[in-house]
């Protein structure tokens, strides 16, 4: 084992392994910074993308600096079609990317439990019944088919899975999308980015 200190000083290898990862921190929320600080100040969906563009931000690899403000509009846009208020709402970027919207309806089966309308990047859309905390939810349905379908969609399958018509209980097998591409269908579908600063 070799030490990282002689006689207190570093080993020149561990001082830029250091460095490096300090400024790779330091760049990636300066990142992060800027494409919120670009959502907020945009107009628009094509407004955002080019400014993105001329900043060089819309290449970030993984695509999470362009995910969180556009999967914000997506869910914004779901939550009008399904009929939740913004505060019922959040999502949320990280090693997942997931949205939740607490619906008002109850299920029949479980009368005395909310239910909630879950989006996964991995998963898609599902309606499940809340439980308590670290217990999993118990999923009634799974939307299937796009991981970014239009809100329309979203909002039938709701109803129609808290009526208990043609639902899917089958987990999805989602073929893999990269976040760059799952934030691009977003804005093809019309979702303006969250101008809000998370």
């Amino acid at each position: 084992m070799t030490a990282t200190r002689q006689s207190g000083r570093r080993q020149p290898s561990t001082e830029f392994a250091n460095s490096r990862a300090t400024a790779e921190r330091e760049r990636s929320d300066q990142q992060s910074r800027a494409v919120r600080t670009v959502a907020r100040q945009s107009r628009d969906r094509h407004e955002f993308v080019g400014l993105l563009s001329m900043l060089g931000l819309d290449e970030v690899p993984g695509g999470s600096l362009v995910l969180g403000p556009m999967l914000g509009g997506y869910i914004r846009q779901v939550a009008a079609a399904v009929g939740v208020p913004a505060e019922a709402t959040g999502y949320e970027v990280s090693d997942t990317a997931t949205a939740y919207l607490g619906l008002s309806q109850r299920w029949p089966e479980r009368p005395e439990h909310d239910l909630m309308l879950v989006w996964d990047e991995r998963l898609g859309w599902y309606v499940g019944v809340e439980t308590v905390p670290g217990e999993a939810p118990v999923v009634i349905a799974y939307l299937g088919g796009a991981a970014v379908p239009v809100p329309a969609t979203v909002a039938r399958f709701v109803a129609d899975a808290v009526a208990g018509r043609h639902v899917h209980h089958i987990r999805p097998v989602l073929p893999p999308a990269d976040r760059a591409s799952l934030a691009n269908q977003m804005a093809a579908i019309g979702a303006e980015p969250d101008r809000a600063d998370r």
